[in-house]
């Protein structure tokens, strides 16, 4: 009896409430959903499996998807990376860089398993499945690696490519020509540092409303001036608009005139 018990669990975990079955018409509906025939289900059930659903103390975590969002993440970088450098032949090292980090972001690849609403596919325990699981990003992007890890030991690179290439790599200009995916924050310092500014200032001037819904505002500053301003729901969302609008009146020769008509102690204020 107590060997059937462990075993009991282990089925049990497979298969929770709100959850499909992993067999039959749901596993191929997941497989034509990434378009994928997969060789082995037990690799795909694993890809699908959270940790919440297993129980680390019977030894079960190895049976998660930890472990295959692990490699998918190593395949994900290697052809994303050669992607990259095959596609973008005219861009430099420092370009490439910043476009894979955009696109193998939590972000992003919460966003574009989300779009293929792999979500209820997810094995959860009953809490995190409560708590809105196969909602969250970090689980989505997670799921997302896993998948590609699984694809990846069963067949190998190029249906582990041809999955990325549906799901991600003709996606490429469109997410890095949308404007919600640019960091102003960092395109603004980068202008700065080069021309000698220093580190820009954000500095929160206002905050309205309740508790659960305040906007804060804040301003930026470069080379001691205000180069904008920007509000929003929380203090990153506002510095990233200010940072947006100093960019649109950022110009050198204005800061450097700026900077040279003010006194010594307006100067000594803003460092």
């Amino acid at each position: 009896m107590h060997l059937f018990k462990p075993i009991a669990r282990f089925l049990g975990s497979l298969v929770k409430p709100g959850c499909p079955e992993l067999s039959g018409q749901p596993l191929k509906k997941v497989q034509k959903i990434i378009g994928y025939r997969f060789r082995s289900a037990k690799l795909l059930r694993q890809a699908l499996t959270h940790k919440s659903s297993v129980s680390p103390e019977n030894g079960d975590a190895l049976l998660s998807n930890e472990r295959l969002e692990f490699l998918g993440d190593a395949v994900l970088n290697c052809l994303v990376t050669e992607h990259l450098y095959r596609v973008y032949p005219d861009r430099h090292e420092g370009q490439l860089s910043k476009i894979k980090s955009l696109i193998v972001s939590r972000k992003i690849l919460g966003e574009i398993a989300r779009s293929f609403d792999i979500g209820p596919y997810i094995i959860f325990g009953a809490s995190e499945e409560k708590t809105g699981g196969k909602e969250r990003m970090s689980i989505l992007s997670n799921t997302f690696e896993a998948l590609l890890g699984a694809v990846f030991l069963d067949g190998g690179f190029k249906p582990s490519g041809r999955f990325l290439k549906r799901f991600l790599f003709d996606r490429i200009d469109e997410i890095v020509d949308d404007e919600r995916h640019v960091n102003y924050k960092s395109l603004v310092l980068e202008l700065a540092q080069r021309d000698g500014f220093g580190m820009p200032r954000y500095i929160t001037v206002g905050a309205t409303g309740p508790d659960h819904a305040k906007e804060f505002t804040v301003r930026i500053e470069i080379g001691g001036m205000v180069l904008g301003e920007g509000s929003g729901s929380n203090k990153k969302i506002a510095q990233q608009v200010a940072a947006q609008n100093a960019l649109a009146h950022y110009d050198k020769k204005t800061i450097i005139s700026h900077s040279k008509g003010a006194t010594k102690d307006e100067l000594v204020s803003h460092r």
